[in-house]
């Protein structure tokens, strides 16, 4: 019997491409839930790139306005035994993020209603053996992936490693399948090879490259974008769109202007009140802030989102004698910088201090006796300066005996203790290494994705362009190297579960 792969291809494309190299390579069957805006639509229901066995628009399936049946809901909890509230809080626009709607209970209900039914639906009409899916970002992914798991259907989640263009295909992201230490892996590297493989696949640099790509860069595009949300009529999923919920264009040109002041007073705080100068003669314990909203928060560290709580819990936790360094996330200049309130309230901690965001993370890593994260690549790349590292979710380099796990704020006096104690053992970093050249690969997905956002026109309020076949097939055309790579990446891990479920 052949088996079956179902694919959640959304606006970054890269899963169409993976479904081509799949379907050109393997007698599987292949199935998709198609997440794109209508104009996109004509293009996945002409295209014969791919031939989908079945396919099903994810818009298609979602109304407003809709009562939530709750005994439906409670019975999805009980069949697939998952939480749905876990699963909603997971998403921003549910959340404190969201500026234009505060959504109500029964909206979010309603909407979980009838994302469960089309998966339902899906799942039980396709019985898929795979779930080929974009790193989840939102709460209809996570959702689909929590049934997919209920269900056996293995999970191939492509995600990042965290460093410079590293990537892997995992059944949770953030985490390597079935690999529990780095006793099998080499330690052969000398610390200069070491300081090399830092330097080139540094995190920063691709964080660099995505401000660049997405942010800093093509400034009058964003601009356009914005004048074409104004004054063109708004499509039928556009509205139908959770997080468009309440989007006028009244409220959008308030909150672009309010956005602009606030980032102007708060950035002119920051650069008061904010230290510069890191002290070299005093120990300190650096804390970097995560980024809001981020996925890495919201999915990975559900219940350590309020970060005043985390820091205040740090300092409590602080030997005598120490200070606790937090830095402010340079990306969250692009979100207007946080509440002015929420860094006072750090300000009042007497053993905190705040640091400039534009301090240099290497300098502060360098200089510090111990790295505190959320679950952040602070705790990765502490290690390169043999440093140790705690967090607070699981995460890939948690496999490094340099980082210490806690499982609850309790632990937190006697984890940092233990910690500042640790001699740290080059070698495991070696295995370490080791472990993601076998176990990972390269790709280069902000190139891709910010070449295909721009290309077609993917960007600004709306996310909603044409796909004109001959512009998709050159697209696929250009970086048929890059998809094949990505296809064969997959068709491995594909190999690897079903030599485990015939082991």
């Amino acid at each position: 019997m052949k088996q079956k792969t179902l694919f959640f291809i959304d606006g970054w494309f890269l899963h169409f491409g993976i479904a081509k190299y799949i379907q050109e390579n393997s007698d599987m069957e292949l199935y998709a839930v198609i997440d794109v805006e209508e104009k996109a639509k004509k293009f996945f229901q002409e295209q014969e790139i791919v031939k989908f066995k079945k396919f099903w628009f994810f818009m298609d399936n979602i109304q407003t306005n809709k009562k939530p049946d709750i005994e439906y809901l409670t019975s999805i909890e009980e069949k697939y035994k998952i939480n749905l509230w876990n699963i909603a809080y997971s998403d921003k626009e549910f959340y404190q993020y969201n500026l234009i709607h505060q959504f109500t209970q029964e909206e979010i209900l309603s909407l979980l209603e009838q994302e469960c039914k089309l998966y339902e639906m899906v799942l039980e009409q396709v019985k898929p053996d795979y779930l080929s899916i974009m790193l989840t970002s939102a709460h209809h992914q996570e959702l689909l992936c929590a049934l997919c798991k209920a269900k056996g259907v293995k999970i191939l989640m492509l995600g990042t490693t965290r460093l410079r263009n590293g990537m892997m295909i995992s059944e949770t992201g953030g985490i390597l399948d079935n690999i529990t230490s780095l006793d099998e892996y080499k330690s052969s590297m000398t610390v200069q090879e070491q300081e090399d493989y830092f330097s080139k696949y540094h995190a920063s640099k691709e964080m660099d490259e995505y401000r660049i790509s997405n942010f800093e860069s093509q400034f009058f595009n964003r601009y356009v974008a914005l004048l074409k949300f104004l004054f063109r009529p708004q499509t039928g999923s556009f509205k139908r769109r959770y997080w468009n919920y309440g989007r006028t264009r009244t409220k959008v040109l308030k909150n672009k202007l309010i956005h602009f002041l606030r980032k102007k007073y708060r950035g002119l705080f920051i650069d008061k009140c904010f230290q510069k100068i890191i002290d070299e003669n005093k120990p300190f314990i650096y804390f970097p802030l995560q980024m809001e909203p981020e996925r890495i928060l919201l999915i990975n560290a559900k219940y350590y989102t309020n970060q005043i709580s985390v820091i205040t819990n740090l300092a409590k936790s602080l030997p005598v004698g120490y200070t606790l360094y937090v830095k402010e996330h340079p990306i969250m200049s692009i979100w207007g910088w946080r509440h002015i309130n929420f860094y006072k309230q750090i300000m009042e901690l007497p053993n905190v201090c705040l640091i400039h965001p534009s301090v240099p993370t290497d300098e502060i890593i360098k200089k510090c006796s111990l790295v505190i994260t959320i679950a952040g690549t602070a705790a990765q790349e502490a290690a390169f300066y043999n440093k140790p590292a705690i967090v607070f979710t699981d995460q890939i380099y948690c496999l490094l005996p340099s980082v210490y796990k806690v499982k609850s704020f309790d632990e937190l006096p006697e984890a940092i203790k233990t910690s500042l104690k640790k001699n740290i053992d080059g070698t495991s970093l070696q295995k370490f290494i080791d472990l993601l050249k076998k176990e990972t690969f390269e790709f280069p997905l902000v190139k891709i994705t910010s070449d295909f956002t721009y290309r077609f026109g993917f960007k600004g309020l709306v996310m909603d362009a044409e796909l004109p076949n001959e512009k998709v097939e050159k697209f696929l055309k250009d970086y048929e190297t890059e998809f094949h790579k990505l296809g064969e990446e997959h068709m491995k891990k594909i190999e690897i579960h079903r030599k485990m479920k015939n082991s």
